[in-house]
């Protein structure tokens, strides 16, 4: 295991931070609203995307192996309640009384129906001789991947935002958490001077692609910052902090919030706070994490309400 790993709490901390990553990345990339004459530092959606999908098959393949009917509902039990509490909410602070039927039928959050379908491909993966085949599958379903994009999304429009491209895209970073989740590592220095490569790589190939194929070229170096993120983030120094009982619960906290960031976000922006900008932009953060906060309450209170075991309160105060 990592240098990150939290010996006591059995947690590898890295990925927390990583989540936490993720929740303002994909705040902040939605909240041109907030940022009056400056919508262009609402950025950061696709490192924010790819986060989340590496976590999650990062902590996918640590699980415990099963049968694929309950593996698969166990997944389903971490998403449905937390959509179902995200649909009270909207009906009680918006009035926004047809929010679960446009998440069944696709009309918000791609990533949902996204990563459902994901789970399936990763299924096999993780449970054939216990995981070993990940890497070539890695290697196989990058070449397929690529295929895919110049037969049917050779356009010359970004497969970032909302390109149909990334529901194929971003199973590779997927698949690449899932390995890393099974791979022995430590950090390193030099791992500090790689993210910062693989950022500027991004955005530069990202700018130079816009409207032709050299795009495609943009995203080994978006699945570099995802690796090396997760890599930084297991510093010596970040594990030391999180085993301190506000920081580390901070952290814990926040990235439990992921999904509830994603689903509530929207509602909460706003740009009747953008005469006193910056300071709306922290003031409207911290806004959405209490409310996701409360969502996720409420998730884990309806997922438990549903199984036979007594109710545990502390999962539904995320206490660590």
């Amino acid at each position: 295991m990592s240098d990150s790993t939290n010996k006591k709490q059995g947690r590898d901390c890295a990925i927390d931070y990583l989540k936490v990553l993720a929740v303002f990345f994909v705040m902040n990339s939605h909240m041109e609203l907030c940022y009056p004459k400056y919508a262009f530092l609402a950025t950061g959606g696709a490192i924010g995307d790819a986060l989340f999908f590496f976590a999650s098959g990062f902590t996918l393949f640590l699980g415990r192996r099963m049968r694929f009917d309950n593996w698969y509902k166990r997944r389903l039990n971490r998403i449905y309640p937390t959509i179902f509490a995200a649909a009270i909410i909207a009906a009680i602070l918006w009035n926004f009384s047809e929010y679960f039927t446009d998440v069944l039928i696709g009309k918000r959050y791609w990533f949902i129906g996204c990563i459902l379908v994901y789970y399936v491909f990763l299924y096999p993966i993780k449970e054939y001789k216990d995981g070993k085949f990940a890497k070539p599958a890695l290697f196989i379903t990058g070449i397929i991947v690529v295929i895919i994009y110049f037969l049917f999304f050779n356009d010359g429009k970004s497969f970032y935002g909302d390109g149909k491209f990334r529901y194929f895209a971003f199973f590779l970073i997927m698949l690449q958490g899932a390995i890393m989740g099974k791979t022995p590592h430590s950090f390193k220095n030099e791992y500090v001077l790689f993210l910062i490569v693989s950022i500027i790589g991004f955005y530069t190939l990202f700018y130079l692609g816009m409207g032709n194929w050299t795009i495609l070229l943009s995203f080994p170096f978006l699945m570099g910052i995802t690796r090396y993120s997760y890599l930084c983030c297991s510093m010596p120094l970040l594990s030391k902090k999180y085993e301190g009982i506000i920081w580390g619960n901070i952290v814990f906290i926040l990235s439990q919030l992921c999904l509830e960031v994603y689903l509530i976000q929207k509602f909460v922006f706003t740009d009747r706070l953008n005469y006193i900008f910056p300071l709306n932009i922290p003031i409207i953060m911290l806004s959405v994490i209490i409310i996701a906060y409360l969502t996720k309450s409420i998730a884990e209170f309806i997922s438990q309400t549903f199984k036979t075991e007594p109710y545990d309160w502390s999962k539904m105060i995320l206490k660590k």
